[in-house]
């Protein structure tokens, strides 16, 4: 009986159905409408979504052309589809940034795009603005964009540590979860709204559905909005100028001009009070003068600069070093700072020192104060005064520099003298050596292999040369001894010295010597030293 009754309806449906004939193309065209509807959101969502991602790298990149104390090394356009969009800009010190052109749009149906722009105001600062006004921080106070300014080559922070202001599409934020705005109304998805609060907050920016305007042209990127840049001026070789959109003023960055200065030489060694002249080459522009120069010398020392003629890139440096070792320090930099009062400048440095001393009058232990921890003296001379050991440790710890010394006036009491600490496979650099009075034993291999010693003068005290003494002194020609008796000598003193020309001794001593040493090579190079 069910199945019957069952039957029985299918068949009246069939009649009814056959009987009236039913029109669904009105419900078709809706669901078109719909879909067509659909298609071209989602179409205006992603231009939306793309011009937004454009327009916060911009602000980005607002921010830091603002604020930055760097230099630009380079403006290289970007090109997409064979077309001009933007500008990398690179710096000297900071990673490069992107800024894109943009182009004014019409309004759309969701509204006007907002436009994010900056401008200087009366305090100097620059301030992000919306649609012409300053945009403001929950406070309601303007939100600075430029940094605080530091040295050229530095980059300052932010400004007022506000969080850069962001753009965002409605789709974007439901996708993060976020469903009311500021105003605690629904987020629409092709609606764009601001935050000034690192996100925390969003406020609609878009005008409300149908109220401003009709459909504008989406483009390729989607619905425009204006530049922030009206241009950027590349043609200046010492800056790039940047014009704000919508009279928002102009500002400029320095080019780094690569300017730089040569030395030569590029250190000085001199004598105390000498004086000598640098050679100072200063590249980056064929217009420098002195007034582009400025010098700073070590206490003691003295540095002038001048041109070389009346306009060029070459100037004479002349240095003057201090009157004497107590008048000033011994060793130091002289720095040279060129300037192109553009923006750029760079330090060249110097090293000077006086290596070469010369005392006299002094008391023991005085020269190891004044040598200090000093390695690098090339000559010493003392004319008249005391010695002790620590002195002559002093004058020891400079063997791989100093080339001459000159103790002759000076009185050092020792038993034991050494010059050379150890023996080393390179030679030292000691080429003349006038030992103090007072020292009576030459240590052994007091001079061993001191292949750059040409001569020597031993005091009138000594009285005995260590074994091996100058050994392998290859070009020792010339031995001064002024002692009236022959000091005690082995047959190992002058073994490997090959280059001896003369020695000479007290004219009233010379057959001494002779006799003294008969058993030796040398003995007929026995003279008597020159009458002064």
């Amino acid at each position: 009986m069910k199945a019957r009754k069952t039957l029985t309806l299918l068949l009246l449906a069939a009649l009814t159905l056959a009987a009236c004939k039913y029109d669904d193309s009105e419900l078709w065209e809706q669901v078109n409408q719909n879909t067509e509807e659909l298609a071209a959101q989602a179409a205006r969502i992603a231009a939306l979504e793309a011009w937004q991602a454009e327009t916060n790298t911009n602000i980005q990149a607002l921010q830091t052309l603002l604020s930055t104390t760097d230099y630009i090394t380079a403006v290289t356009p970007v090109v997409k589809d064979g077309v001009e969009v933007g500008f990398t800009i690179s710096f000297l010190n900071t990673p490069a940034i992107t800024i894109y052109h943009g182009a004014k749009g019409d309004k759309g149906d969701t509204g006007d795009t907002p436009q994010i722009g900056a401008a200087q105001d009366d305090d100097g600062n620059w301030y992000w603005t919306l649609n012409g006004e300053f945009l403001t921080d929950t406070d309601g106070n303007p939100i600075r964009a430029n940094g605080t300014q530091g040295e050229q080559g530095d980059q300052g922070p932010a400004g007022d540590d506000a969080p850069l202001p962001q753009l965002a599409t409605g789709a974007k934020l439901n996708e993060q979860q976020i469903t009311t705005d500021s105003q605690n109304k629904d987020i629409e998805p092709d609606a764009i709204y601001l935050s000034v609060d690192g996100g925390k907050t969003w406020t609609r920016v878009s005008g409300e559905d149908g109220k401003d305007g009709e459909k504008g042209d989406t483009g390729d990127t989607g619905p425009k909005g204006d530049s922030f840049f009206e241009s950027v001026d590349t043609t200046n070789a010492d800056y790039v100028i940047f014009k704000l959109a919508n009279n928002g003023g102009t500002f400029q960055v320095p080019r780094y001009t690569g300017i730089s200065l040569t030395f030569n030489p590029t250190s000085l060694s001199l004598l105390y009070d000498e004086t000598k002249t640098i050679e100072c080459t200063a590249e980056g522009s064929a217009e420098f003068t002195t007034d582009n120069l400025f010098v700073v010398a070590p206490e003691g020392w003295k540095a002038d600069i001048a041109l070389t003629r009346a306009t060029s890139t070459k100037f004479a440096l002349t240095v003057t070093a201090p009157a004497d070792i107590t008048s000033g320090v011994a060793t130091g930099e002289i720095l040279v700072m060129l300037d192109n009062k553009k923006g750029s400048t760079t330090i060249g440095r110097i090293p000077v020192a006086c290596t070469q001393i010369t005392l006299g009058n002094v008391s023991e232990g005085q020269l190891a104060k004044l040598i200090g921890s000093r390695t690098d003296l090339t000559s010493i001379t003392v004319t008249s005064g005391t010695l002790n050991d620590a002195d002559w440790n002093a004058i020891r710890q400079n063997e791989w520099a100093l080339q001459t010394l000159d103790l002759e006036g000076a009185t050092y009491h020792t038993s034991d003298l050494k010059y050379v600490k150890m023996l080393y496979i390179d030679p030292v650099p000691l080429t003349t050596a006038k030992l103090p009075q007072g020292v009576r034993v030459l240590g052994i291999d007091a001079f061993v292999k001191c292949n750059n010693l040409t001569s020597i003068e031993l005091p009138a005290s000594l009285t005995k040369i260590g074994l091996a003494a100058f050994y392998s002194c290859s070009k020792l020609a010339s031995i001064t001894c002024r002692a009236a008796v022959p000091p005690e000598m082995s047959t190992s003193v002058l073994l490997g010295v090959t280059s001896l020309f003369e020695i000479q001794v007290p004219a009233e001593s010379v057959e001494a010597y002779k006799q003294a040493y008969a058993w030796s090579d040398y003995a007929d190079k026995i003279v008597a030293i020159p009458e002064p």
